[in-house]
């Protein structure tokens, strides 16, 4: 892809490469949030934290989960950087405290106001608690995609909130024609 093309990658999926350097996103599948002049902001969609649920969480700020499905939901580690900060992906409007539009029906938000209303139950369809984040300074997330670290493949409902953790990185690959477990290592060099 043209470094041109890559000037906007908000609404876009970060497919990890099988030769990823970085361990932290080994299999990684990335939402891209935002992607302006100073860089670009993602979260992984596809690593569940697996020693806390959304009920944990949201308990642990002491908000009263009523919703009996909250209590079970799958919270996702989102990124290396700021492991501390939650970050709600969900569908719907930016209606909350802190919230953006990412696309049509996406939204982030970093507000306490959604974490109330998702413990009762309310307000948002599908959504994921993400802790931390990726994010890349102004030109490094293209330079690692010119390097063949990534491949992109278009944002969709089903693959951000459909498709089971374990098969969302084969899918986006499928999505896009690739078959990651078979990609050569020289991607991206010619």
């Amino acid at each position: 892809m043209a470094i041109e093309k890559l000037n906007n990658l908000t609404h876009q999926l970060l497919v990890a490469t099988p030769q990823m350097p970085d361990e932290r996103f080994n299999r990684a599948l990335i939402y891209v949030c935002r992607h302006d002049p100073q860089g670009v902001l993602g979260l992984v969609i596809n690593k569940p934290i697996l020693d806390a649920n959304v009920g944990k969480l949201l308990e642990d700020l002491d908000i009263d989960v009523t919703d009996h499905q909250v209590r079970h939901d799958t919270a996702l580690e989102g990124g290396p950087m700021y492991p501390e900060i939650g970050f709600v992906l969900h569908t719907g409007q930016p209606h909350w405290a802190s919230s953006f539009a990412i696309s049509e029906n996406i939204c982030i938000t970093t507000s306490r106001d959604i974490l109330q209303h998702i413990a009762q139950g309310q307000g948002v369809g599908h959504y994921y608690l993400c802790l931390g984040h990726a994010s890349w300074s102004a030109g490094q997330l293209e330079a690692e995609i010119a390097q063949g670290d990534w491949l992109l493949c278009p944002a969709d409902l089903s693959l951000l909130f459909e498709t089971p953790f374990d098969e969302r990185w084969h899918q986006a690959g499928e999505k896009i024609g690739v078959h990651l477990d078979f990609l050569s290592d020289d991607i991206g060099h010619a």
